[in-house]
């Protein structure tokens, strides 16, 4: 009883459901994470609320006060009647320099609200980069569970056989009968999991149709430290902070510039018992109570919180890169061990304990041990593969290297 269930193929295609090929959508990792971008629903708000703060910049460009038309008109009584016309048009200028703060702090806004979109991004393509890894190990672990039930199959048959013959008890065949069933539930509970990952991932995508997935679990090549240290920096997180910092300065410039005069020109026409009169004015608001107080001690405390913030943010991150990259190496080594160590000798062990139980040498029970430690490591391999993978999306994600 020859039955090959080598070592994992680790690649292939997870359909959705048994619908015709035809009528799925086959997605690679490549093509997830561009679909994401472009349907996930939290990516699309995210790009979306960007025309808000666009907005909020064209806003900061305009004078906040318009020109001002006053009029006047009455009767004189008197000796002498006649009809009074009084006409003014005044136009009040902001403080120097209040203008160029604001619209500082709207760009900054901008640029907060442009990051907070790509910090978005990066998680939602964090977590569709996970959930394809999790789709491929399901395909994976219903692969090995139907490599299982096969075996449990060829086991019960031979039990039964040497029952008929007299060489066992029915005990033995009662036993790889519970093998035969723990197999099949292994594969339902297999194909369980691959419809929760595909179905999550067609949320995350915001698809419709049946999917499919079509990758590898198998480690590429070591990461970059480098390169993934200076790509770190550009982190969605950093600029969010960034962005924030340089609104409080404008905030504190705009409070500033309130404890400058604050000037109004004017032009006033008037007709009084037929005489015309034409008065030119100015006005100016002397800063002596009001000045910007508030403004600039709450801009103030507010740069030096978020600075301080955007220091242990640094500090944080290049934490998480070092661990990341450790925990990536100690994956793909555990992977590497399982590879060189325990795989090569198991499809030799299969045909051994086969043939022992066929011929008498070993009984069922040892059988079912032998071939529950097999499968146990061969699964054991699978979910290496996983957290290896799943740990170099980490990288990535930490890395920034997800946008």
């Amino acid at each position: 009883m020859r039955v090959v269930c080598t070592a994992l193929a680790l690649a292939g295609v997870v359909s959705m459901a048994p619908a015709r090929a035809e009528a799925q959508r086959v997605l690679t990792l490549a093509e997830v994470m561009t679909t994401a971008r472009e349907r996930a629903p939290q990516i699309v708000s995210a790009r979306l609320g960007l025309a808000e703060a666009q907005g909020r910049v064209v806003g900061a460009g305009v004078r906040p006060g318009n020109p001002e038309v006053d009029v006047a008109a009455g009767d004189r009584r008197g000796d002498v009647r006649s009809t009074d016309l009084d006409v003014g048009v005044s136009q009040r200028f902001e403080p120097p320099g209040l203008r160029s703060a604001r619209l500082a702090g709207a760009g900054a806004r901008l640029a907060e609200a442009t990051a907070s979109a790509d910090e978005t991004t990066r998680g939602v393509l964090r977590e569709a980069a996970r959930t394809f890894y999790q789709a491929l190990f399901a395909a994976e672990r219903i692969r090995l569970a139907t490599a299982a039930e096969t075996l449990a199959v060829a086991l019960f048959d031979a039990a039964d056989r040497r029952h008929r013959a007299g060489d066992i008890a029915v005990l033995d065949v009662n036993l790889a009968r519970a093998a035969l069933a723990r197999a099949r539930a292994d594969r339902r509970a297999g194909e369980a999991e691959q419809a929760g990952a595909l179905g999550a991932l067609k949320v995350l995508l915001h698809l419709s149709e049946a999917i499919a997935v079509q990758g590898s679990l198998t480690p590429t090549s070591s990461p970059d430290a480098v390169a993934l240290a200076r790509g770190s920096d550009e982190r969605p997180e950093l600029r969010v902070l960034q962005a924030a910092v340089r609104e409080a300065e404008a905030e504190v410039a705009m409070a500033r510039s309130l404890s400058r005069p604050e000037f109004g020109l004017g032009v006033r026409f008037a007709r009084e018992e037929g005489s015309r009169i034409i008065l030119g004015g100015v006005t100016v608001s002397l800063p002596v109570f009001a000045k910007g107080q508030e403004q600039l001690a709450v801009g103030s405390a507010r740069a030096s919180r978020l600075r301080a913030e955007l220091e242990a943010l640094r500090s944080r991150i290049r934490v998480e890169l070092e661990t990341a990259l450790v925990a990536y190496e100690k994956r793909v080594a555990a992977v590497r061990v399982l590879e060189t160590d325990a795989l090569p000798s198991l499809d030799e062990n299969d045909a051994l304990t086969a043939r022992s139980f066929e011929v008498g040498q070993i009984g069922l029970s040892d059988v079912l041990l032998i071939r529950r430690e097999m499968l146990d490591t061969r699964a054991h391999y699978l979910n290496a593969l996983l957290e290896a993978a799943l740990a170099r999306v980490e990288i990535d994600a930490v890395a920034a290297v997800l946008r």
